[in-house]
């Protein structure tokens, strides 16, 4: 079990759960400070770290087990965020005007704005805004988070914050609970840096929403 004092427990707000401003500044000191953050998604529980910091992210592929040829993905605040480090055509981003913010995860071909430690040999990141109000909270505040699922690579991903706490334990500096995920299912990945949409994932959009 995690220890009480690495929780930061949300309040409600009049659009949802939100984290006090105190609370998020503990968060985004975390952050800057090469610290792991668990936080909760519209989808599941995610594990942040600063993308554009080579030592946190190795801190995450460490804490995950995840093998360093599969990239995180990074969850931004808006679709300007998604054109700043991925390369949006029309078709990509009528796409994501269409799904953003939502349950899903594009990959695209990075500028170079990306953070290189999470672009991928093909040159593409993977890239999500969050449809939750503390995740949401997060990104204005801090900025661009990694969004891997906060889970051991090959767990369950974590619907709730005790679960990520099972898995994850000490590893992670702080846990914010917000309560359960809205959707309990990953995002759904889509490739969309060929001028189609291939789906590689399946995730909470079904493929006929696509």
């Amino acid at each position: 079990m995690m220890a009480l004092a690495h929780v930061l427990r949300c309040i409600k707000g009049d659009e949802g759960p939100q984290l006090s401003r105190r609370d998020m500044d503990v968060a985004c000191r975390v952050l800057a400070a090469e610290g792991l953050v668990v936080y909760p998604t519209d989808t599941v529980y995610g594990l942040g770290v600063d993308p554009f910091n080579d030592t946190a992210v190795e801190k995450a592929f460490k804490v995950k087990g995840r093998d360093r040829k599969l990239p995180l993905s990074m969850a931004v605040l808006s679709i300007g965020g998604v054109a700043r480090y991925g390369h949006l055509d029309a078709h990509a981003r009528q796409f994501c005007a269409k799904h953003m913010p939502g349950p899903v995860t594009v990959l695209l071909k990075a500028t170079s704005s990306a953070p290189h430690s999470l672009v991928s040999r093909g040159d593409l990141i993977g890239l999500r805004v969050p449809d939750h109000t503390v995740a949401l909270q997060l990104l204005k505040a801090f900025g661009p988070v990694t969004a891997t699922s906060a889970n051991r690579h090959g767990g369950p991903s974590p619907i709730i914050c005790e679960e990520a706490a099972r898995q994850l334990g000490g590893d992670v500096d702080i846990y914010i609970d917000a309560g359960p995920c809205a959707l309990g299912k990953e995002s759904t990945v889509v490739d969309l840096s060929g001028g189609g949409i291939r789906i590689i994932r399946a995730g909470a959009i079904p493929e006929e929403d696509l």
